[in-house]
């Protein structure tokens, strides 16, 4: 199915630029030198031509432009035209073998040749034969630097143009592809014919793929290139026949699903890169802007979705038949691996985006994007938090994505991906991960609470515990809440904004404490709330005192928070003892609820403050603290 599918797509051609795409088994390649070739087949100048550019990123090792291409592994396989300078001119450097050199330089003067004898009336064709036959190429001087494997295209006639524009050498060239990966010209020749697997049309079937894909788009690739279909080896296919003899796939299926297959792994806006492997995407039918989605969320678009796949409206105005196709790729050795494969109507697709988006949403301290986070932070918060120096542990960043001890899951992204486009469960090593990294690192934010969010909400659609109702918290505060971790969380968070305003009491806003509440319990009270709360309260005693002496109100309105807590958590059965990793998630979802909600009530009240001044006596409300760097 998936080269069928390869094989359907149509890629979009570029208005006013049709007759510029590359014909089959050409492939855009750089040229680092021009040999020049007169109109009859004369050395037009000793001096190659040096093509490269290095003020040009695009030339800057050769001009690109239009070459045949076959995948060639170990053994001699000269292209027509345009090739290495060990099979055009026999060079060899000192890392070549000269006895293998000049075996590749006479199997390209013979395939010269051969063109040349079937384009007789083709008067380029002709003078390329003569110039190697009359032996004119033994007169091309070494420039200065030269490598055995760097490219020469042949520059013919007055124009000097590339001879592989050539109509006869395209039309050649496409029946020696098919001499050498399909044993003959079809019926009428050796090679073998049948019913395509992929088409279902009668045609000549490969013994093996003509192209493969570039290393730069096949993440874990070690060689030059590498097959998506390989049976090279009796051992590779299920009845012990070498080649591709017992799976049927005619030449014209082998070439067009690999050549669509590189232009989308190639196209910034159809794919992405997931650290270990690579991810594509198409439709059959409209286009969707995956990447857009997920990269970087409009919060319209995602409310309209979600309005849409709650109220049964469904989810595009589309068709059956229209439907999204995506491969996930990666490499070993010379060959591809299949990582995922995605087959699904489209409506299927906004569907679990739409849920995807109401699965980590969360309300924080900003607000911003609704709630709704870009695939790039969430991914960057699964790493390891660096805290700036002599900050608290808000301030700070995530460790890049190519920094050695970023301690970030390898594949991250990638699972990241197929839970949003899929609707799956994220993974436990995921959620196990998080919440090491959180308890480590001593930071909860907005992406981290997300994340957890959407694995508890997974976890409990997916995997439900002896039939009970699983508690997951909403995107923001939830009040009412009896669930034990969740206001334990709750309660910490309380007693650390206890702690913020006794830590005020005569000081400037700019001094810090030089360890916090969270600081030195934070870690401890993920797992076993009981220790931390129960010293907590303790101290909130004198600190709600030392409060008192200046802002009263303040104090008071603390006490009365912290009171009607614990009296939820009494009614939750009393404090939680040891957490698993669902109690440990959900109460760092309180603690982040309950403090994000704090900071945006205190920053509104500020704000209120400044624009309309509350009445002469007034009584001091105890407003929470606006300044949301305090962790």
């Amino acid at each position: 199915m998936l080269l069928q599918r390869l094989v359907a797509y149509e890629p979009p051609s570029i208005p006013g630029f049709e007759d510029a795409a590359l014909p089959p088994f050409f492939r855009e390649r750089p040229m680092r030198w021009g040999l020049r070739i007169t109109p009859d087949g004369r050395l037009g100048s000793p001096q190659l031509i040096d093509l490269a550019n290095p003020a040009d990123r695009q030339a800057k090792f050769g001009q690109p432009g239009p070459a045949p291409y076959l995948a060639r592994a170990a053994g001699i396989s000269p292209l027509l035209g345009a090739d290495d300078l060990q099979y055009v001119l026999g060079w060899a450097d000192e890392k070549s073998k000269p006895e293998r050199v000049a075996d590749c330089h006479a199997a390209s003067i013979a395939l010269v040749v051969a063109w040349a004898a079937s384009a007789p009336d083709d008067p380029v064709a002709q003078a390329c034969v003569r110039f190697f036959t009359d032996g004119h190429h033994h007169a091309v001087l070494e420039p200065e630097g030269w490598t055995s494997k760097q490219g020469v295209v042949l520059l013919v006639g007055a124009d000097g143009h590339w001879v592989t524009e050539e109509p006869s050498l395209r039309a050649y060239w496409a029946r020696e592809v098919q001499r050498r990966k399909a044993g003959g010209q079809g019926a009428d020749g050796d090679g073998r014919s049948g019913i395509c697997l992929v088409c279902g049309q009668v045609g000549v079937l490969v013994d093996r793929f003509p192209l493969q894909l570039p290393r730069r788009l096949v993440p874990g690739c070690s060689q030059a290139s590498a097959a998506l279909v390989s049976a090279n080896k009796t051992i590779h296919t299920y009845d012990f026949t070498e080649n591709l003899t017992a799976v049927p796939i005619c030449l014209g299926c082998a070439q067009r699903s690999v050549a669509n297959l590189e232009h989308l792994l190639d196209d910034s806006s159809h794919a992405l890169a997931c650290g270990d492997s690579r991810m594509t995407w198409w439709t059959i039918g409209p286009d969707f802007d995956l990447r857009g989605t997920v990269e970087d969320p409009d919060p319209q678009q995602i409310i309209d979705m979600v309005d849409r796949l709650h109220h049964g409206a469904g989810a595009v105005s589309v068709e059956d038949p229209d439907r999204f196709c995506s491969v996930t790729i990666s490499g070993n050795t010379s060959r591809v691996m299949i990582r995922d494969w995605i087959d699904m109507p489209l409506k299927d697709l906004e569907a679990n985006l739409a849920t995807w988006f109401a699965d980590h949403q969360v309300h924080g301290i900003g607000g911003s994007r609704g709630g709704y986070l870009p695939l790039v932070r969430l991914e960057l918060a699964t790493g390891r938090w660096i805290a700036a120096r002599g900050g608290d542990g808000q301030a700070g960043e995530y460790a890049r994505f190519d920094a050695k001890n970023a301690q970030r899951p390898d594949g991250v992204r990638r699972q990241l991906l197929q839970a949003a486009v899929k609707g799956v469960a994220l993974p436990p090593s995921v959620f196990s991960h998080l919440l090491t990294r959180i308890r480590t690192d001593g930071h909860i934010d907005d992406p981290r609470a997300a994340l957890l969010r959407l694995a508890l909400v997974r976890r409990a659609r997916y995997h439900p515990s002896d039939g009970r109702t699983l508690f997951v918290p909403g995107p923001g505060l939830d009040p009412d809440s009896h669930d034990p971790a969740y206001v334990a969380g709750r309660i910490f968070a309380q007693l650390e904004t206890i702690q913020y305003y006794a830590a005020r009491v005569g000081r400037g806003k700019e001094d810090r404490l030089n360890a916090t509440f969270a600081d030195r319990h934070l870690a401890g009270a993920i797992a076993n709330p009981t220790i931390a709360l129960i010293e907590g309260q303790k101290l909130a005693q004198p600190w709600l005192k030392k409060i008192g002496r200046g802002q009263p109100g303040v104090a008071v309105n603390l006490r009365r928070q912290l009171s009607d807590l614990f009296e939820l958590l009494d009614l939750a059965a009393g404090l939680p003892g040891r957490a698993q990793l669902d109690e440990q998630a959900r109460f760092i979802l309180g603690y982040h609820h309950h403090r994000a909600d704090s900071i945006r009530r205190g920053m509104a009240a500020n704000v209120a403050k400044t624009s309309t001044p509350p009445p002469a006596g007034t009584p001091a409300s105890a407003a929470t603290p606006a300044d949301d760097s305090v962790v």
